[in-house]
């Protein structure tokens, strides 16, 4: 399948590292060489490593129930709603700055472009109709840390940052419908001889922190060393830098990654896994190449008590699976992600949200 074209970045990248060789061949011509200068990796700052899993607590009333169906959401609603239409005519929306393909500054531009930044484009001309979008959005960078933080605190109308809506998540904010399906997998180096997880027991394994990657890490059988980190450029820093041996998180991540640096590849072992499990059942192509080993439903976060907010962009999301338009945005940054296309809706009650029920 014909890959999309890389963005920017890596000439962007290319040209700088052209003209620090540049500086340094000056340099050298001026005093004489020496030889080549010690080599010095530094470590990203905010690396936190974790050699086990954190300890079980005891399950609280906070406890999400089983009940909980994480890909329910609200019913959709065209109405714009008072909460953004009323304030100045603007959204704050959290969104990572460093995740190619999905949400990036061009460096070429200084725009934040990518999948993620396209639905946000989306729901903006929905709501302003005649506007510019550019105009309607207010792009607020963060790391994945900090998405629920800014959230509560009122920084950010919403967050889109290929965040993925989970049980325990519910508890502290509330989904939109899953926009994008996924899994987790692993990216390595091109020259490294791992071939499956199981190659990667007792490796340091990079994801960012704040992270379902890092505490899926965790918890695996295989036992890979979870190695966290503020943005997942850091990752790739430290493993070119040979300061990790993988890094592992959603499919989609990793292709942005992957454009990079082509050097890299994807492990091509599937882990084992049994009948029942759900991880590749998203997954377009032959179950034995599937290499996921998670279910991932993307979705954009709101406070909890913006039901409002979730039920209009529940209805653009709806509008764009069916007019074509997901599908565009999806082929021009998503071609080669092997997913099944838009996923279908689910509405319905969670046990934490909405409030009020």
């Amino acid at each position: 399948m014909r890959r999309p074209s890389p963005p920017p970045r890596r000439s962007s990248v290319r040209r700088v590292l052209a003209g620090a060789l540049t500086a340094v061949s000056l340099a050298g011509c001026a005093s004489g060489y020496s030889g080549p200068p010690p080599g010095v990796s530094p470590t990203p700052s905010g690396v936190q490593t974790a050699t086990a899993p954190p300890p079980a607590t005891t399950p609280s009333a906070a406890t999400p129930s089983a009940a909980c169906e994480r890909r329910n959401s609200l019913a959709p609603d065209s109405a714009p709603p008072r909460s953004i239409t009323g304030k100045g005519g603007q959204i704050r929306a959290g969104v990572d700055q460093t995740m190619t393909r999905m949400s990036y500054r061009d460096p070429a531009t200084g725009e934040y472009r990518g999948f993620d930044i396209d639905i946000l484009y989306e729901i903006a001309k929905e709501m302003f109709p005649g506007r510019d979008p550019r105009d309607v959005l207010v792009f607020v960078a963060i790391t994945s840390g900090e998405r629920q933080e800014r959230l509560r605190d009122g920084t950010v109308d919403l967050v889109a940052d290929s965040m993925i809506a989970t049980c325990e998540r519910t508890e502290e904010v509330a989904f939109s419908t899953d926009y994008l399906d996924s899994g987790q997998t692993v990216l390595v180096r091109g020259d490294s001889d791992y071939r499956g997880l199981r190659d990667l027991a007792g490796k340091p394994v990079c994801a960012a922190t704040g992270t379902t990657s890092i505490e899926v890490l965790r918890n695996r059988p295989e036992k890979p060393v979870p190695v966290g980190v503020p943005n997942w450029t850091d990752c790739l820093v430290m493993l070119q830098q040979r300061q990790v041996e993988a890094i592992s998180t959603d499919h989609n991540v990793l292709l942005g990654l992957q454009d990079l640096d082509p050097s890299t590849r994807f492990l091509e072992t599937p882990p084992p896994r049994s009948p029942s499990d759900p991880s590749c059942r998203w997954y377009d192509g032959p179950a034995a190449t599937c290499t996921w080993f998670t279910d991932e439903p993307h979705a954009i976060a709101f406070r909890k008590d913006d039901t409002d907010f979730v039920r209009f962009v529940n209805h653009v999301l709806e509008k764009i699976r069916k007019n074509g338009r997901w599908r565009a945005i999806h082929d021009q940054w998503l071609l080669d992600h092997p997913d099944k296309g838009p996923p279908p809706a689910a509405y319905g009650p969670n046990p934490t949200w909405p409030p009020g029920r």
